[in-house]
């Protein structure tokens, strides 16, 4: 399926044939649309970008996404304002320029909660990176949140209950608390899951 401007109408749709553009201007909302096939190969970051600033376009459309691509790739490209999928047709292209055109996004849900899920586990990495947490301390946190005791913690880790006392230890001291309450409850503030 391909999208063509038109003066009397923003978005024409063709029937499938072997040639389908693969850049349009949809003038109208001043967006540029690429055809993700294009992506990496016949365009690229930087000449996208000059592209759009040269014509002064407000937004950038991929379409024709297949739901098995690269998805957390798209999410760099400049100033990316919508996508959609390779089943689009022409009602929901229409409400979703409405939409950008409106001030608003136009991602498919799925694609906003493959990029929310990366964001949020590079968020954790970053808690854990930011307090210097080593492997053995995070595994031992995770444990610890998940409702376990000194004892069963050292039996899970083949470790002696004693050492899972330093490692607790050093634990409270890296992310500021005094007991393994207040670590329970750092944990649930601050990370949905630790990393292992």
């Amino acid at each position: 399926m391909s999208i063509e401007d038109s003066a009397n109408k923003h978005i024409e749709f063709l029937s499938q044939t072997s040639y389908s553009p693969l850049i349009y201007v949809v003038n109208h909302y001043n967006l540029l649309l690429i055809n993700y096939r294009t992506l990496n190969g016949i365009t690229n970051y930087e000449f996208i970008s000059q592209f759009m600033q040269d014509q002064e376009h407000q937004g950038l459309v991929i379409f024709d996404v297949p739901k098995d691509g690269d998805i957390l790739a798209l999410k760099e490209w400049p100033n990316l304002k919508g996508i959609f999928f390779n089943d689009a047709d022409e009602v929901l292209f229409q409400k979703g320029f409405e939409a950008i055109n409106n001030g608003e996004l136009w991602f498919p849900r799925s694609v906003t909660d493959c990029w929310m899920r990366q964001m949020l586990q590079h968020e954790q990495q970053s808690i854990l990176r930011s307090n210097n947490l080593t492997r053995k301390e995070v595994k031992v946190l995770n444990l610890l949140y998940s409702g376990l005791e000194s004892s069963a913690i050292a039996d899970n880790l083949f470790i002696s209950e004693a050492t899972v006392r330093v490692h607790l230890h050093k634990i409270y001291h890296k992310i500021n608390v005094k007991n393994k309450q207040q670590a329970r409850q750092w944990c649930k503030q601050n990370l949905t899951k630790l990393g292992n």
